[in-house]
């Protein structure tokens, strides 16, 4: 009898490939066809042959089989690895890409505002020919936080006069005074005069006004002293006497203005 010496045994092989035979039969193969396939082994396969015919099998399989726990599975997972790696890269690039387009979104945005601005100019100063000119009392100042843009924003409001026709403004602590026209001053003082504005009703006359000098001097005067109220945490006999000059030179306001009457400071 001739026989084949092709093939020959490699027992580490053998181990190897039963090793992962078995563990695939245990955890990932489907049970129900490896026991179809071997009742139809068994029907094909007479009883007294049958371990030589899988001795053959065992032969033929270990020709195409890779040692060393299974080669090609390591080859697929490598590239499902480098498969997700690539994934996870291009992701990374993406969410990187999204965030610089976000960051960089009120950049453009932050010009718009500084345009605009440059499109609506400071409103330039009205001069009005003295003249022309007539100023009026407002009993209201800074110690009510007023500016002269509020002032403006009632004249125009309340007095319906146009902003082209009021001129200067000073506010002072307890009192303001502004430029008019001499037609305007009348219907200011008419639709103002009376008018509850914070809380406090205004009382709105003609007005000798002080010289510029006078009135940064008395200005002063006053910020200093309002500043030093503001500094102290208990009520003082220095600050009940700024009160009766406040409530003194009200009703000396509102006087004037039922009497329409020019306003002085004696």
């Amino acid at each position: 009898m001739a026989f084949n010496h092709d093939f020959e045994i490699n027992e580490a092989q053998l181990e190897d490939f039963l090793k992962n035979a078995t563990d695939k039969v245990r955890t990932s193969e489907n049970v129900d066809l490896l026991s179809d396939l071997n009742k139809l082994f068994k029907k094909n396969v007479p009883l007294t042959v049958r371990k030589y015919v899988i001795a053959y099998l065992l032969k033929e399989a270990l020709k195409h089989y890779h040692p060393f726990n299974n080669r090609r599975d390591r080859f697929e997972r490598n590239d499902r690895n480098d498969r997700n790696e690539r994934n996870g890269r291009n992701n990374r690039q993406e969410r990187n890409n999204f965030r610089q387009e976000r960051t960089e979104r009120p950049a453009e945005t932050t010009e718009a505002p500084a345009a605009t601005e440059e499109e609506r100019p400071r409103h330039p100063r009205v001069e009005i020919p003295e003249d022309q000119a007539t100023s009026i009392f407002i009993s209201i100042g800074k110690n009510r936080r007023v500016y002269p843009r509020d002032l403006v924003g009632i004249l125009i409001a309340i007095a319906g006069i146009d902003r082209e026709r009021i001129g200067d403004i000073k506010v002072l602590a307890n009192y303001s005074f502004v430029q008019l026209y001499t037609e305007d001053a009348q219907t200011a003082i008419d639709k103002l005069n009376g008018y509850d504005y914070r809380g406090r009703k205004l009382a709105v006359s003609y007005s000798r006004q002080k010289s510029d000098a006078e009135a940064e001097a008395t200005a002063d005067t006053e910020t200093a002293a309002d500043e030093e109220v503001v500094s102290q945490t208990e009520y003082s006999a220095e600050e009940a006497e700024m009160a009766a000059e406040d409530a003194a030179a009200y009703a000396a306001a509102e006087k004037a203005a039922a009497d329409k009457e020019p306003f002085g400071v004696n």
